[in-house]
């Protein structure tokens, strides 16, 4: 309902989001790129993808992983680290850690 009684319209948030946005010095974006910005938020705060699909309401698991979810620059800072880890180099090789500079 809005300030005196009446019903929203279906689109009203969708409308008056770039509105909202600029008033208050937000980048420009949809109201629906939130959806996108809440689901890999919670990826990054380490929330199951299974967990993420039933919150954002995804009957198919697939929508979730391959459009939703994101991972962010840390996790993929993660990932490199732990192939790293998984594959040392050896004690005498002229190749160093990229790791210690970089967080």
């Amino acid at each position: 309902m809005d300030e005196i009684g009446n019903r929203m319209k279906p689109n009203y948030l969708t409308k008056e989001f770039p509105d909202f946005c600029e008033k208050h010095e937000l980048r420009r974006m949809r109201f629906h790129d939130l959806r996108h910005s809440c689901a890999s938020f919670l990826l990054a705060n380490v929330v199951s993808l299974k967990q993420i699909q039933h919150w954002l309401g995804h009957s198919d698991f697939s929508t979730t992983v391959n459009i939703y979810a994101h991972l962010d620059y840390k996790s993929k800072l993660t990932s490199a680290q732990a192939m790293e880890n998984g594959l040392p180099l050896p004690e005498n090789s002229r190749f160093k850690s990229q790791w210690e500079s970089v967080e």
